[in-house]
């Protein structure tokens, strides 16, 4: 009886707890669907203009200029769960086979990708005389998975926090850029949707830009740049254990007992709420109505993902970068733009 009693006390407090983070993210979720919604608007008014765009700019822009209160931070934060939402009923519209046929091609291009970015990085960080775990961070951050994989590596290689801002703050820099900047290109060279989704999936670092980028471009593009985004953070547990194993050879990082559990730890579990919806889709669990409501649902999300992309990206943050650590990381970012758009390019 007492441990049945002791159970349900944690049961209870859980749920009290749950309860108060919802009630405490409420204002700030709030104020991101209302930029969501003005991004929207404004869209109406300037054509060829998608509304992604303005949404990430004004988010920058009260950032940047007002002081944000502190009772909205919390649920301004959950952008990053509205994307993992947004992603998940994502799957719903796209059936398995094509994510199948998809995956194969863009599995191949990501593998590409991350050699590059590493083998660039990596490179430069020697040549321009910063420390072989900045050079890291920045080379896992940049092939694979933007800040998640920045953060996830740091205490497998036991980098110093100054590295690690000193990498996030340099992926953020051209995230914010590729935001802006991969559309106008897409647009100037005359790229489809598709293979525009591709470059977006496998040049842009974080997956909130990268999906933000593909659906500047257009839905088709955002939904294949969500895909191939997907293929990039599946392998990030087995990439950052790779350079984990690496220092701990010469005892510079955390033992790993458990290889498996490490990967696992470093997954990227909306993947699997991604692709369950996507098998539900294709064995027809879902009606047209169904599929219809969850497309609305995953536009939703985006858009306050999308917002929360703006609010995030903090100038005062970015200077925090250090010169060598920019011309590096830009370096590596300029490698994976040309290479994989050339891919792309013949390949798509």
């Amino acid at each position: 009886m007492q441990a049945k009693s002791e159970l349900d006390t944690k049961i209870i407090g859980s749920e009290i707890n749950l309860f108060n983070k919802i009630i405490r993210a409420i204002p700030g979720v709030l104020i991101l669907l209302f930029v969501g919604l003005l991004a929207k608007e404004i869209a109406t008014y300037i054509p060829h203009i998608n509304y992604v765009l303005i949404a990430i700019a004004l988010g920058m822009l009260i950032r940047n200029t007002l002081p944000v209160p502190k009772f909205l931070e919390y649920g301004i934060d959950t952008y990053e769960l509205w994307l993992k939402v947004g992603i998940v009923f994502l799957g719903a519209r796209l059936v398995l086979g094509d994510i199948l046929s998809l995956g194969s091609l863009g599995l191949v291009m990501v593998v590409v990708e991350i050699l590059v970015s590493i083998t660039v990085i990596l490179f430069l960080a020697r040549r321009f005389g910063i420390s072989e775990k900045l050079g890291s961070l920045l080379a896992i951050g940049v092939g694979i998975c933007g800040v998640s994989a920045i953060i996830g590596a740091s205490g497998a290689i036991d980098a110093e926090e100054e590295d690690s801002a000193l990498a996030i703050a340099t992926i953020l820099i051209f995230g914010a850029v590729m935001v802006f900047l991969f559309p106008l290109i897409g647009q100037a060279i005359g790229l489809s949707s598709e293979a525009f989704g591709y470059w977006a999936g496998l040049a842009v670092d974080n997956t909130s830009e990268a999906v933000a980028t593909g659906f500047a471009f257009s839905e088709t593009a955002g939904q294949y740049a969500t895909l191939t985004k997907l293929s990039r953070n599946a392998l990030m547990g087995i990439v950052i254990l790779l350079f984990a194993l690496r220092f701990a050879g010469r005892k510079t990082a955390s033992r790993i007992d458990n290889k498996v559990k490490f990967v696992w730890d470093n997954f990227p579990k909306f993947l699997i709420g991604f692709l369950l919806m996507s098998f539900l889709s294709t064995v027809g669990f879902f009606t047209d109505s169904h599929i219809s409501a969850m497309k609305h649902l995953y536009k939703w999300a985006f858009m306050l993902a999308f917002v929360g992309v703006g609010f995030r990206t903090q100038i005062s943050e970015m200077r925090k970068a250090g010169f060598k650590a920019a011309i590096v990381g830009f370096g590596g970012e300029l490698a994976v733009a040309i290479v994989t758009l050339l891919m792309v390019k013949f390949f798509v």
